[in-house]
């Protein structure tokens, strides 16, 4: 069997896994200490918050199909409940989304601990960028660690940290180019339920964009209320190298000037920084081979940064590897 390294545990990463998962050894590589990249759940104590995507829709037949097996298995499943516009602390529009809203369950670090399931996934690690020439590859990390040799090595990073690890090696330079951007992430909890009648809200203008009641969606504590306010991308560059506990003061102010009504004191208060969040302006290339096919890379640059379009350019990249397969 060919050997094949992944680096990136985003669900970009596992959903390829596990989609050449009995077709090659497989290894992947994540420097977090954890799986989901985007995907994943901030614990706090008893609280939880989806502090990356909130959730997700699935409009095409394929992606349909392959969270079939996900649904019936309840580890996605819909939010349902109505979502707001706001704006000077009012609500100026209410509307029950068109399309369904899906979450893990019971966080969205669900999705990536199933699609990690019998995978060699190796966290804390951080690999170093590859040799000149081309594969095989032996692997090391930034501490010197040797990780093994592999015949094929695919990025999921962003692409600009792709182009850093293959960059000596044949062919890296020619991986597509994609700028990201920032977002901050609020996250409030409060010792009491949540009683207002809309589970999402849409904050039209200052520094926040969108705020999810975490607490409403299913498979989560109801007794207590935890919420994810999610910043505008302007306002995150322009505080990008600001520590995230010096900003939380600063936009749970921004929260309370949204809310329609009073916020009781938060029981707890954290912020996060995500650096590489979004993509700036989807080319949509695709994902990319090298042309000897000792290198492959995918995530938001080839396509946008929906899930459901990050997972099927994933899908697509496992397709087009199999082809090379035995």
């Amino acid at each position: 069997m060919k050997r094949i390294a992944i680096i990136g545990a985003g669900l970009s990463g596992l959903t390829l896994a596990h989609a050449l998962k009995g077709r090659a050894e497989i290894a992947v590589f994540e420097k977090a200490r954890g799986p989901g990249g985007r995907t994943a759940t901030r614990r706090e104590g008893v609280y939880r918050f989806d502090h990356g995507a909130p959730c997700f829709t699935a409009r095409t037949p394929a992606f349909l199909a392959w969270l079939a097996p996900l649904l019936d298995a309840g580890v996605v499943a819909e939010w349902p409940g109505a979502v707001v516009n706001l704006q000077a602390d009012r609500v100026t529009g209410i509307r029950h989304p068109s399309e369904r809203l899906l979450v893990g369950v019971p966080g969205m670090s669900a999705l990536a601990a199933h699609l990690a399931a019998d995978i060699d996934l190796r966290v804390g690690t951080d690999v170093a960028p590859l040799d000149a020439g081309a594969g095989p590859y032996a692997l090391r990390s930034v501490s010197g660690e040797a990780l093994g040799t592999f015949d094929l090595v695919v990025s999921t990073a962003p692409a600009h940290q792709s182009r850093v690890l293959f960059g000596a090696a044949a062919g890296g330079a020619a991986l597509p180019e994609a700028a990201m951007k920032p977002r901050h992430a609020l996250m409030v909890a409060l010792d009491m339920p949540w009683h207002q009648g809309w589970i999402a809200a849409r904050v039209r203008g200052g520094p926040l964009r969108w705020i999810t009641i975490d607490s409403s969606k299913p498979g989560r504590a109801s007794d207590r209320t935890t919420l994810v306010a999610q910043t505008r991308s302007r306002w995150s560059r322009l505080h990008c190298d600001t520590p995230a506990e010096l900003l939380a003061p600063l936009l749970l102010h921004a929260l309370r000037a949204a809310l329609p009504f009073q916020l009781p004191e938060p029981a707890l208060v954290r912020a996060h920084r995500w650096r590489s969040a979004l993509v700036e302006r989807a080319s949509r290339p695709g994902p990319w081979i090298a042309p000897d096919g000792s290198l492959a890379a995918t995530g938001d640059w080839a396509t946008s940064s929906r899930i459901e379009e990050v997972c099927l350019a994933a899908l697509d990249l496992a397709e087009r590897l199999t082809r090379g397969l035995p």
